[in-house]
């Protein structure tokens, strides 16, 4: 009977060790992203092109390796949202179309958000 009680408390104390790791990940991966959609949005309304695509371009490879990982941690269609809206903010990059640019930077924001908010350990999302 001890030893269950010890075991099950060691394995609690994992499980509590394991969200708060897993919620201060998915925290730092929400806040860089909401903070490219942003600094996004400012060059795509100075218009500075080149500079916004180069920009893009950086946030999609570093986003595609995230995604790797984070499709252990999160839900696919949480991380497919994120890497379909940086896609749309390259289409209007490419087209040089501010208003398309600040649409998808605009639900950049919202889905990178979404991320932390989705897996945050909070006792609304463990029951």
């Amino acid at each position: 009977m001890r030893t269950g009680t010890i075991i099950s408390l060691i394995l609690l104390a994992l499980v509590v060790a394991g969200g708060i790791l897993n919620a201060q990940a998915t925290d730092a991966v929400s806040q860089r992203y909401v903070a490219a959609a942003e600094e996004l949005r400012v060059l795509t309304a100075e218009e500075m092109w080149e500079r916004a695509a180069e920009t893009a371009s950086a946030y999609r490879e570093t986003w595609e390796e995230t995604e790797r990982w984070l499709h252990l941690l999160i839900s696919h269609a949480d991380t497919d949202s994120v890497a379909l809206a940086l896609g749309r903010v390259q289409a209007g990059i490419d087209a040089q179309d501010q208003s398309l640019c600040q649409e998808a930077c605009r639900d950049l924001r919202e889905y990178a958000e979404h991320i932390h908010h989705r897996d945050a350990f909070t006792l609304g999302n463990i029951l």
